[in-house]
């Protein structure tokens, strides 16, 4: 009896276990043959959902696996789809299927050793495998070699005359290698063994519209529309050309017929979003968006576009309400956590972009349009070197690409090296001859490096194709300026004005050029006129006003000027330059107690302004009483918490006096935040990043307060001490030497001539 017992016991066990995996094995097919079926309806998520579950119950689900990763591939899930296929390629080394794809996401990702390396494999057991080959191909010309890439694709055409892509592969390389007769021989031979095939007849079409053969291209798409009515990508690819034809109309009739054609998809939707959006229709690209998202409202690359869009209209708000959205169901959504940093570096919120760009490129080292980004976070930063390290690594991945280019002279002129400055610039105009923004940097980094002649060149070419171009007219005027041509600059500024009544720069260049000329009244009577113009524009006003009470103080009209500088307080409250105006002009006459006392006098019969505790501040600072300017700063701040003329001088009084450096980089920072292109403001900053030892942060905002104010002695000392403690003697030097050119007497001249001579 005990014996049969234990067998009992044993044959239970067994069957239990017997019973245990054929309820797995029923669970994980139950699982499989739901997730076809919600694939076959386009139901992706839940799919995913139960393909996870298949493979939970058994991570060897080579089926599974490769549904899952099909399905995250549709969901816009790579990394995923990835690990699937990784997942199919260890369970089972003779799938080629996983292989393949494994180094199709590889390539992808620009592994190209690695994607090789796969792909070897697969060619090695199927040497004919037609995907394999085109791989290979496209591998071969991502590494330099045209006449291997054409061997495989000709490979493909001898084992396959009908396998369009190979001969569309062998057309786009002839057409890169300036051989279009032969690629259009090539897509004429794959139409002609494959004449129902459309992507060859498409391919025609867009050679003949690349090489600027537009009958022929117009011909060859109205009859391929005629022949597919019904066809929305041979509409949509009508559409974009009459669009970059500068023929809205006849865009827009074909983006309708696609609309209607295909009522089902989002692409035609999303199509027509983008083409209204850039013709400026933006309730019409809005409601299009609405409509692709309600024929797929799984589809990620809507949001995506959506919220692309909006970012490019400056709608950062929208932008990012979109992006969140996304992000709540989906946190590892890679395109949206690209958007949202590119969101925060537009918000000027740096140090977070950069964090989240970091964590990006541990994910896609390779991607251009992210060591951009990088570089502009880090430019934005201060952290020079590093931007221009993450520029170039961006400018190698993709060497055309126009604003890497662009940012890059910009960071060139910020260090002030005019030389590379007009190596991009020259690099980005050979990516786009036409470019004026890179002709602009262009002239710019020629008339910095005293090479006239050559600069104007540039800006005249500049108003060749804009001929109201107020930069370049205002960088001629400043050339005949330098010319000794004061005549010839004042038509220039004109010009300036005439195209953009804000660029006051012109205005000033008018008055110094009247002035130089002995025609004072001239140039008050300019001034006074340029103030209807700008009428209603607060800060133009401002501005206007200051220069007229610099004139008038030049003609000896003290209470002119002081009348005129109080006008330009009263315009902008947060203009720095009449604050010093008037507190110098109070010092000179001796007047300093008595304005006080006015402004006091006003704060009594309404304490709750910020400009008269500004005006008291400012007058103390000059007069070296620092405790008091900065009791009467820190009660302007405590009015207005954002109010930058008290928030950088206090700032400024702190770094001076070395103490309180965080609070002082705290109150800099506000101040650049609210008038970002105030060089004092620029040089308060940089000088608080000196004082806190951070030396390459300080020489960015230095620089950029040196080249917004050429003529300050004491931002050319200050940049000078930034580059000595860079190790960057020579620089220290020259910017020593120019403050000593600029002032005698300002008030670090005598410290500035002690420096130079040691190090000389």
């Amino acid at each position: 009896m005990k014996g049969w017992k234990i067998l009992w016991v044993v044959s239970f066990a067994l069957l239990l276990a017997v019973s245990g995996c054929s309820s797995d094995e029923q669970k994980k097919q139950a699982h499989f043959a739901k997730a076809k079926a919600y694939a076959e309806k386009g139901e992706h998520k839940s799919a995913l959902i139960e393909l996870k579950n298949a493979v939970k119950i058994d991570p060897r689900f080579v089926q599974a696996h490769l549904l899952l990763a099909e399905t995250s591939l549709k969901l816009g899930d790579a990394q995923t789809a990835f690990r699937s296929y990784s997942a199919v390629a260890e369970i089972d080394p003779a799938n080629m299927e996983a292989k393949l794809k494994l180094a199709t996401f590889l390539a992808l990702g620009q592994k190209f050793a690695e994607a090789r390396a796969r792909l070897d494999e697969v060619l090695a057991r199927e040497p004919q495998n037609t995907e394999a080959l085109l791989l290979l191909a496209t591998l071969q010309a991502q590494e330099g070699k045209p006449t291997d890439a054409a061997a495989s694709f000709r490979r493909v055409i001898e084992i396959d005359g009908r396998e369009t892509r190979a001969h569309l592969g062998l057309a786009r390389l002839l057409v890169q290698q300036g051989k279009p007769e032969e690629a259009e021989a090539v897509l004429r031979r794959a139409a002609a063994v494959a004449p129902d095939a459309l992507n060859v007849r498409m391919a025609l079409f867009s050679l003949h519209a690349a090489a600027g053969k537009s009958e022929e291209a117009e011909r060859e798409i109205r009859a391929l529309t005629a022949e597919n009515p019904q066809n929305a990508d041979l509409l949509i690819a009508m559409a974009q050309f009459y669009a970059g034809r500068n023929r809205p109309a006849e865009a827009e009739d074909a983006f309708q017929r696609a609309l209607a054609a295909d009522a089902k998809s989002a692409r035609v939707p999303l199509a027509a979003a983008s083409f209204y959006g850039a013709h400026g229709k933006h309730e019409q690209a809005l409601s299009l968006y609405d409509e692709a998202a309600a024929r797929e409202p799984e589809n990620p690359a809507i949001p995506q576009a959506r919220a692309r869009y909006l970012l490019g209209r400056g709608d950062l708000a929208g932008a990012e309400a979109e992006v969140l959205r996304v992000l709540e169901k989906n946190p590892n959504s890679f395109p949206m956590r690209q958007l949202k940093a590119e969101i925060l570096v537009a918000r000027r919120q740096f140090a977070a972009a950069g964090d989240l760009l970091a964590q990006l490129l541990r994910d896609e080292p390779n991607s251009a349009r992210l060591h951009y980004f990088n570089g502009l976070a880090l430019f934005g930063r201060g952290e020079i070197r590093l931007a221009s390290a993450a520029l170039a690594r961006a400018a190698e991945l993709e060497p055309a690409n126009l604003r890497t280019r662009l940012l890059l002279a910009e960071v060139a002129l910020a260090e002030r090296d005019y030389g590379r400055v007009q190596k991009e610039a020259e690099a980005a105009l050979k990516i786009e001859p036409g470019s004026v923004p890179a002709k602009l940097l262009l002239g710019n980094a020629l008339a910095l490096q005293q090479k006239n002649a050559e600069a104007k060149k540039a800006f005249e070419e500049i108003l060749q194709r804009e001929p109201r171009n107020p930069s370049a007219w205002l960088q001629l005027g400043r050339l005949a300026r330098a010319e000794g041509k004061e005549r010839e600059a004042i038509e220039r500024f004109e010009k300036a004005l005439e195209a953009d009544a804000r660029m006051i720069d012109a205005l000033s260049g008018i008055a110094a050029a009247h002035l130089a000329l002995k025609e004072p009244a001239k140039a008050l009577a300019r001034c006074e006129r340029h103030l209807k113009a700008v009428a209603g524009d607060l800060a133009a006003e401002a501005a206007v006003h200051q220069i007229l009470g610099n004139l008038h103080l030049a003609a000896g009209e003290p209470r002119r000027a002081e009348e005129a500088w109080k006008k330009a307080v009263e315009k902008n409250p947060r203009f720095l330059s009449p604050y010093y105006a008037l507190a110098g002009l109070y010092l000179r006459e001796k007047q300093a107690d008595k304005a006080i006392a006015n402004f006091e006098a006003a704060l009594s019969q309404n304490p709750g302004q910020a400009t008269p505790h500004m005006l008291i501040g400012v007058i103390y600072d000059t007069q070296g009483r620092h405790d008091l300017s900065e009791k009467h700063y820190r009660r302007a701040l405590e009015i207005d918490p954002r109010f930058a003329p008290a928030a950088n001088n206090l700032a400024y009084l702190l770094a001076e006096a070395n103490r309180d450096l965080d609070e002082a980089l705290k109150w800099a920072k506000i101040a650049k935040e609210e008038m970002p292109e105030e060089p004092s403001i620029l040089d308060t900053l940089g000088w608080v990043y000196y004082r806190k030892g951070l030396y390459d942060s300080a020489v960015l905002e230095l620089r950029d307060a040196a080249a917004k104010a050429p003529e300050n002695p004491t931002v050319a000392y200050h940049l000078a001490l930034a580059h000595l403690k860079r190790g960057e003697a020579a620089k220290a030097r020259a910017e020593l030497e120019r403050a000593m050119r600029l002032g005698k007497d300002f008030p670090e001249a005598e410290e500035a001539r002690r420096i130079l001579a040691e190090i000389r």
